[in-house]
């Protein structure tokens, strides 16, 4: 044993070990566990429905023409001879038990009787007879025919040799008391069913195996054209009472949410087809899965001060040649820190393995691609106008075939190094601040596109140690529809062996939810279903994988309507909501750590017929880029509080977010408290909320953002008695600058 002299300190440092986790920001659903089975009413492969792939399903059988015949809820004469219901003039015969057995390969023998005639009678005691089908092998003419509950015949059809082997449907629709079948002659029945006035019902059950917490259940499940009168969703505890939680649209094609009113235990999960009475209508189900309440996302991280100010997060998607005219980079220089531009490969070079030339290109003569092309020229334009150049270097197997590259890594590589060298603040020339390797290179294989983004990064950490490198813009929820050849998810592209090379991580997060009738359509940020907490997922990716490295999400926003410019996509918002949403998104994005937040886009396109073609800060050229509300209500935002720091979460609940802003140092004081109602834009609800303050703060001004283009209005000072606040919520969010008598509070 080594002894420790008397005096010394000895200090050891433990290196935490974190093991690479692809899969870190998944939030598994409840079906997708170990234990869980599925079964269906008819059909096959119930499986599909839990295997994780949309492209993939369940589809029942059809209860018309012939598969009404085995469900005892339909056909009323199923084993009705296995009674004495059946009979061969007046005598019973076991033989007659196959007539109803609903197997069509097995027959019961009618033979001739005292009477020299071949008759068979069975009983239906009134049932109420949609229609009849027979299937029969006949020596002669046999008839047949029902009584009625008054007694009265109806001869239905006389069958011959011709109609030997082949079924004969007859519709009733009447109560009947008997049907019978005779002839002169004996005669073979392979099947007598009768469809009665039961509805067609098919089901597909999950069973968890256990009972889970359920908050949310996500189901594709069409049930095609005109072919289902309904669809419900329906929960269960013990699989025998059943709770039906929602009726669904039969028609939605695209997945659709089902958020239960609160979270609740159940075990067995069912969707309930009511079908309508068709020849071979059949209804679907694609994917079952379920959560808790906070879905596929998961919850959000513990909130934590942000170290980046709002001023220094929000930027703007921009575009080449935008700086050249009297509405470019300055003026969205106004709403943004910096600009994010779309910088295309084939820009550059006419094939991957090319060298760029940026040195000639800077000297006047082009890239190897285009002779015409200057990129200092456009960034410096946009750095004059104040603006951080970040560069998103856009390819795609389209433009780019993955076979197009000889030696993608090295041709990665080599593009890499001469943009570092040429650009970077190292050794380069230092107008791009951040190099992103793709922007949503989603079309090649997983494997293709890691090895380019490896050699990429590598050229430029070979020269430049300082610029921002991150990957394209990835998902961390969902893996499917990852293979085999294209996908968005992170855990398949971006692998352990990169992590040194990326200093960020990168994603883009719209505001979307499916409404009930399958339609995406666009929402506020807090919906707690909205796609925009993708973000979550994304943070808990980092936190595994690559802590410390921020997280930047390079595309956000809605589309709407303004500037006598419409939009007609199923996603867009109201001016007045794009506004509202997307400053409250931009507090939500501080809250959750984020460390640019940049905005597609600076402004709408000239033509438009998609979605994303009215996402502008303003208007298209047509309209003279005039600025939108959302343009006044971000320039509004920063010239109120951009140079704070987002601090600490107060309220954070269905009844209003509640969040402080401050200086950067976390002993200066609190500067301004943000408050909103999490609603739809379309929501009047106005709430009075007290909060608790963690410390003596004093409201000297106060804003209520409009939504408008007068983006601002002077609003009353809340009340304040000791440590509580009384704030006056809305979905207009509220912006009160405060002071603090005590200067080294720390709020974290």
């Amino acid at each position: 044993m080594k002894l420790i002299p008397t005096g010394l300190v000895l200090l050891i440092i433990v290196h935490e070990v974190r093991s690479w986790d692809p899969d870190a920001g998944l939030v598994t659903s409840w079906t997708k566990r170990a234990g869980v089975t599925v079964n269906s009413s008819t059909g096959n492969n119930p499986g599909l429905v839990l295997d994780g792939n949309d492209d993939t399903h369940w589809s029942s059988g059809s209860c018309l023409p012939t598969g009404f015949i085995s469900r005892p809820s339909m056909n009323v004469l199923l084993n009705l001879c296995q009674t004495s219901a059946c009979r061969v003039n007046g005598a019973p015969d076991h033989d007659l038990r196959l007539l109803t057995d609903s197997s069509m390969y097995t027959t019961s023998l009618v033979g001739i009787g005292q009477n020299h005639r071949a008759e068979i009678i069975i009983d239906t005691s009134g049932e109420d007879i949609a229609q009849i089908s027979v299937w029969g092998v006949y020596n002669g003419d046999t008839e047949l025919k029902i009584e009625d509950i008054h007694g009265a015949e109806t001869i239905l059809q006389t069958f011959n040799q011709s109609d030997n082997y082949n079924r004969r449907t007859f519709v009733v629709n009447t109560k009947v008391d008997n049907i019978i079948l005779e002839s002169g002659l004996s005669f073979r029945l392979k099947e007598v069913a009768a469809l009665g006035r039961g509805s067609c019902q098919e089901r597909v059950v999950v069973d968890l195996g256990v009972v889970r917490r359920i908050g949310v259940v996500r189901t594709r499940h069409w049930a095609g054209t005109d072919t289902a009168y309904s669809t419900s969703l329906t929960m269960s505890v013990d699989g025998q009472s059943w709770d039906k939680v929602r009726d669904l649209q039969p028609t939605a094609l695209h997945a659709v949410y089902t958020r239960l009113h609160s979270p609740t235990e159940y075990r067995y999960i069912a969707l309930e087809y009511d079908v309508k009475l068709k020849n071979y209508n059949k209804v679907y189900c694609w994917e079952i899965d379920s959560y808790d309440e906070f879905g596929m996302w998961g919850p959000a991280a513990k909130a934590k001060p942000n170290s980046v100010s709002i001023g220094e997060m929000l930027g703007v998607n921009g575009i080449w040649g935008w700086g050249h005219n009297p509405n470019g980079a300055s003026l969205y220089s106004r709403v943004a820190s910096y600009a994010r531009n779309y910088h295309n490969l084939d820009w550059d070079v006419r094939d991957p393995d090319f060298d760029p030339q940026f040195e000639q290109m800077g000297q006047g003569h082009g890239t190897n691609a285009s002779w015409w092309l200057n990129w200092d020229r456009e960034y410096s334009t946009w750095r004059s106008a104040g603006l951080k150049v970040d560069t998103s270097i856009q390819f795609l197997n389209k433009t780019f075939a993955a076979n197009v590259w000889n030696n993608p890594r090295k041709s990665a590589y080599t593009y890499g190094r001469e943009f570092g060298r040429h650009f970077g603040p190292q050794i380069g020339n230092g107008l791009v601040t951040a190099m992103e390797v793709g922007n949503e290179p989603w079309d090649y294989s997983a494997d293709f596109y890691a090895t380019v983004l490896e050699g990429m990064t590598a050229g430029v950490r070979d020269v430049d140690q300082i610029m921002n490198v991150l990957p394209g813009a990835f998902q961390a929820y969902t893996i499917a529809p990852e293979e085999p050849k294209s996908g968005n998810y992170i855990g398949n592209r971006v692998k352990e062996a990169v992590a040194t090379n990326i200093s960020v991580i990168n994603t883009h997060a719209y505001s979307f939810i499916t409404n009930e009738n399958g339609q995406r359509v666009g929402t506020y940020p807090e919906h707690p279903d909205s796609t925009f907490n993708s973000i979550r997922n994304m943070i808990r990716w980092r936190d595994v994988n690559t802590p410390c490295k921020p997280v930047w999400l390079t595309e956000w926003g809605w589309d709407a309507d303004g500037g006598q410019e419409n939009c007609f996509a199923t996603e867009c918002v109201t001016e007045s909501a794009q506004a509202l949403y997307g400053a409250r998104a931009l507090f939500l994005s501080a809250r959750l750590g984020i460390a640019r937040a940049t905005w597609y886009f600076y402004a709408n396109s000239d033509t438009c017929n998609t979605l994303f073609c009215r996402s502008g800060l303003t208007t298209s050229i047509k309209h003279n880029f005039t600025e939108k509300a959302v343009f006044h209500m971000f320039e509004s935002v920063l010239g109120k509080m951009g140079k704070s720091y987002f601090r600490t979460a107060l309220k954070e609940d269905d009844r209003g977010h509640v969040y402080l802003f401050g200086q950067a140092n976390i002993f200066q004081n609190v500067t301004h408290l943000v408050a909103w109602l999490p609603l739809d834009a379309s929501d009047v609800t106005i709430q009075t909320e007290t909060v608790p303050l963690p410390l003596s703060l004093r409201p000297v001004a106060a804003w209520r953002l409009t939504g408008t283009n007068a983006a601002l209005q002077d609003e009353p000072l809340p009340h304040t008695q000791g440590l509580r606040m009384t704030l006056t919520l809305s979905i207009r969010p509220l912006i009160v600058k405060v002071t603090s008598p005590d200067p080294v509070a720390t709020i974290g």
